[in-house]
Formats: structure tokens, C-alpha cells, sequence
């Protein structure tokens, strides 16, 4: 261990090279373990020519809705790409911001976003105040919450639900012990707990209300919020918290 590192931190899953270089920039060293598999699904309702023009050649109005960097990946992966269809999907999009929203500028750089917010509840009701969408396109996968396509549903708004993808847990026993843990996802959480137990001193780091929510089911150790979705707000709250750790006791 390089001797500039005072701090030791897991991050539950795969993290830029250029934030690790950062933390460790800070005396932080970052260990990854990835404690979710993402594994594509086929969808019927999405292969084939026939059915990619259905659904979106004719409803170019229509908004598609990501909840998550993910869904993106793949469907612009394994949904459009394949068929070379890429270029007639026009239809604007509602996202969560983070992670989602730079990854859909750049696979979808030329579609407009409607809406964005930071989650799935905050989205739904900043498509619903739109007061012009009747339908949504929304890719997911199969661990998604209810709160946006059941809040959609009750303002009377069609949810076309494509499930593409599927996590997968790949729990992991943790012999080290860490000063902090990065959790960008309840199913993660659960990964981790379902193997492992938390040292008294390890701080747990959420991306969200969410996550931190079901942290608090596990464990009475520090939890600690980022402000705002995406990997580098976390990175950033984890350096700030152990550059000033002294204001958190």
C-alpha cells in the first residue's frame, strides 16, 4: 500500500479509473468487487424489424423513459444497433439525471429530453406535470421499483414496460475491512449483506435515498448520502467525508 494512503474503501461495483486515480489522489485507496452481474434479456416485443418499427416509427412523440445507465447500455446495444435502426428513433426522453442522462447524450445525442430527475417518483411526477403525454416508453430491468410506472399508471398515462435486463446477485465474502463502502443500488446492499457482516468503523456511502433507506435495515453503521446521482458524486462525498471527517463526529 502506497504510503500517502490513510484510507481503505469498496466500492460494490465497477468505478472509472480516472476516480480511483482522484481518490487515491487524497490518500484514499479504492478497491472494486462488483457484487451485481447485469445479464441482457431478449424481449420479444423488441426483435425484429417489424416490431422496432411499430413501436417507435409511428410514434416518434412517444417518450422513452431510463431509470437507469443500464437500460441504456443495452438497448441501444442490443435493441437498435443490431437492427440498424438507430438513426429513426426521434422519439424525446424522460431520465433520471447522474450517470443515466450522460450516457443518453451520448448514444442518443440528437433526442430531446423532456424530463429529468434524480428518482424514479421525482421523474413520474415531472413527466405528469408535462400535461401532454398520454403514453411512455419505459426500459427497465427486472429488479425495478414500482413508484414511477405505478404513479404514470394513476395519471392515467399508458407504461409500456420492456424488461431487458436482469441483476443478478454475485455475493462475495470480504476479508479485508474497509473505512468506507460505496452502495450504488439496493440490490447491491443486499449482495453485500447477504455474505458479509459491517465492521463498527466501516462508513456506508448511498447514492441515494433508496439505497440508503434499505442500508438502514441492515446496519446501525454511519451511512452517509451522496447530494446527487452518478459516480463521481459519490467519489466526491467519499473524499469529502475523509478529508473532513472530523466535522462528521
Amino acid at each position: 500500500m502506497p504510503n500517502n494512503v490513510k484510507y481503505r474503501v469498496l466500492c460494490t461495483r465497477p468505478l472509472s479509473g480516472n476516480l480511483i486515480t482522484e481518490a487515491g489522489d487524497h490518500g484514499i485507496a479504492v478497491d472494486v468487487q462488483d457484487f451485481i452481474q447485469i445479464k441482457p434479456l431478449i424481449n420479444n416485443d423488441l426483435v425484429g424489424d417489424e416490431n422496432i418499427s411499430r413501436i417507435f416509427g409511428h410514434h416518434t412523440d412517444t417518450p422513452l423513459v431510463f431509470t437507469s445507465a443500464h437500460a441504456v447500455n443495452i438497448f441501444t446495444k442490443y435493441y437498435l444497433h443490431q437492427y440498424a435502426t438507430f438513426y429513426i428513433i426521434a422519439n424525446p426522453i424522460c431520465c433520471i439525471d447522474g450517470n443515466t442522462k450522460k450516457l443518453l447524450q451520448q448514444k442518443l445525442p440528437n433526442n430531446k429530453i423532456l424530463a429529468e430527475a434524480s428518482y424514479g417518483k421525482d421523474l413520474a411526477a415531472a413527466i405528469i406535470a408535462l400535461g401532454n403525454v398520454n403514453e411512455v416508453h419505459f426500459f427497465c430491468g427486472n429488479q425495478r421499483r414500482d413508484e414511477l410506472p405505478q404513479s404514470l399508471r394513476d395519471a392515467g398515462i399508458t407504461v409500456n414496460e420492456y424488461v431487458i435486463y436482469e441483476n443478478i446477485a454475485t455475493p462475495t465474502v470480504v476479508a479485508d475491512e474497509y473505512d468506507g463502502i460505496l452502495f450504488f443500488s439496493p440490490s447491491a446492499v443486499k449482495s453485500y449483506f447477504s455474505a458479509n457482516r459491517l465492521p463498527l468503523k466501516t462508513v456506508c456511502f448511498a447514492i441515494g435515498s433508496t439505497t440508503a433507506t434499505l442500508l438502514r435495515e441492515y446496519t446501525d453503521n454511519k451511512i452517509i448520502m451522496s447530494p446527487a446521482t452518478g459516480e463521481d458524486h459519490m467519489m466526491q462525498t467519499a473524499i469529502f467525508y475523509f478529508n473532513n471527517i472530523n466535522c462528521y463526529e
